[in-house]
């Protein structure tokens, strides 16, 4: 049976996205400082991931460098 783990970016009242479904407020938590990817780690040994259409929508469309 494989693990399930959780990793969400989400801010204190409950949400992912603001009112308009972007997520650039995570932008600005760092607050001019590098931020610390714990990410990397966190997926180095997953080997599937599931998402919803409109997270991996945004991913495609709007937060992933355009190859």
């Amino acid at each position: 049976m494989r693990k399930v783990k959780l990793f969400i970016a989400m801010s204190l009242d409950g949400y992912i996205a603001d009112p308009n479904g972007k997520v650039d407020w995570l932008e600005d938590s760092n607050n001019g400082e590098e931020a610390v990817d714990t990410y990397s780690n966190f997926i180095k040994d997953i080997d599937t991931i599931l998402m919803g259409w409109k997270t991996y929508n945004q991913i495609a469309t709007e937060l992933s460098p355009q190859e």
